[in-house]
């Protein structure tokens, strides 16, 4: 059966220009991959102009009572966007922030120990926090919406010494050893609040995921990240998959792919998602190890295309629920059915 160690993490991603690749269990201070030599073409330019060329992403996932939602930042360096979706499960209804931020040196920290990442417009306020020396992260955010949306707000924070909390790095070829791919990935409990200026609030406890990633961008990319979180048979349930066109040339060496099961981590292989009758219909999700084999059955999407100065990106987000199996590193099964989970599906020309 297929298997890839967790290690422990290198003092820093990047050393003598060169990355260290692997797959590992807690998380190096910094994220930062600047540094490599001659990233693009085996062509020595001077460091600024490869570094501008480096993309950063965060998303936080939370699931909790009758709500799912994703926050997303993206980090292009002269500006940046944020936004903000929430997924009623039981009726399938969407609710969308959007924003634009202005020009700014770095959205998205590379410090793991302590930072924030924000969208400061008063009508779209999105924060998500997080101090590992303080042992917490959060998200809290106060969106403002129209007559077809309420305004909303939130607050979920989550104590890194919570049951389900843990902490990964994958660092990748993307898709050769001259560039490379970062992402840190934690997991957690949480506990918070959502209010709604229609009346309906909650207090709630669930799950959340968070992921920060750094690549060195191709001029046009598109990637496709899935994610469940929920809990079966009283077992806290996590999964990460991915895939992209920056992927390693060796996926199932060197791959962001990962199942969390009450904060033991099993390092999951490549997977292939398809949706042959479009991606409104049912996803099918597998691998070729036999770890991985699940349909993903759409509820509820959200569509947007954006262009931005010279840049156009079209973003798809769906809700829906993932059913099928998947195999821990001990041969385990995991038997999912109407598990909660979205997928997010990103294009981008630069």
């Amino acid at each position: 059966m297929y298997y890839r160690e967790l290690t422990e993490p290198p003092v820093q991603i990047i050393e003598n220009k060169k990355a260290n690749f692997g797959t590992y269990k807690d998380v190096c201070q910094k994220l930062d991959i600047k540094g490599m030599f001659a990233p693009y073409a085996g062509v020595p330019v001077p460091a600024f102009i490869s570094n501008l060329r480096i993309k950063s992403r965060l998303n936080y996932i939370f699931n909790v009572e009758k709500y799912i939602g994703l926050t997303e930042f993206f980090d292009f360096k002269i500006f940046g966007f944020s936004n903000l979706i929430i997924f009623d499960k039981e009726s399938g209804k969407k609710y969308n922030y959007f924003n634009i931020m202005g020009p700014k040196r770095r959205y998205i920290p590379t410090n793991t120990d302590k930072g924030s990442c924000i969208s400061y417009k008063k009508t779209r306020y999105i924060k998500v926090s997080w101090g590992r020396n303080h042992q917490h992260l959060a998200l809290r955010f106060n969106v403002h919406g129209d007559s077809l949306r309420p305004d909303i707000k939130g607050h979920f924070f989550s104590p890194m010494t919570a049951p389900a909390h843990t902490d990964a790095l994958f660092v990748n070829p993307s898709p050769a050893a001259s560039r490379c791919s970062a992402t840190w990935l934690t997991t957690m409990n949480i506990q918070g609040e959502l209010t709604f200026s229609n009346g309906a609030s909650i207090s709630s406890e669930g799950l959340a995921a968070m992921m920060i990633n750094r690549t060195y961008y191709k001029l046009r990319t598109f990637s496709t990240l899935s994610w469940g979180m929920g809990t079966v048979k009283d077992k806290n349930i996590v999964f990460q998959l991915k895939n992209s066109n920056m992927d390693a040339a060796q996926p199932d060496k060197y791959n962001d792919n990962i199942l969390i099961i009450d904060g033991v981590e099993t390092a999951l292989p490549s997977v292939y998602m398809t949706h042959p009758f479009g991606i409104n219909k049912d996803w099918i999700i597998q691998d070729t190890e036999s770890m991985v084999d699940l349909t993903f059955t759409p509820i509820s999407m959200n569509n947007r295309v954006r262009n931005i100065i010279a840049m156009r990106f079209n973003h798809t987000i769906i809700y829906g629920t993932y059913t099928g199996v998947l195999l821990d590193k001990d041969g385990n099964k995991v038997v999912l059915k109407n598990f909660p989970g979205i997928i997010n599906r990103n294009t981008l020309r630069l």
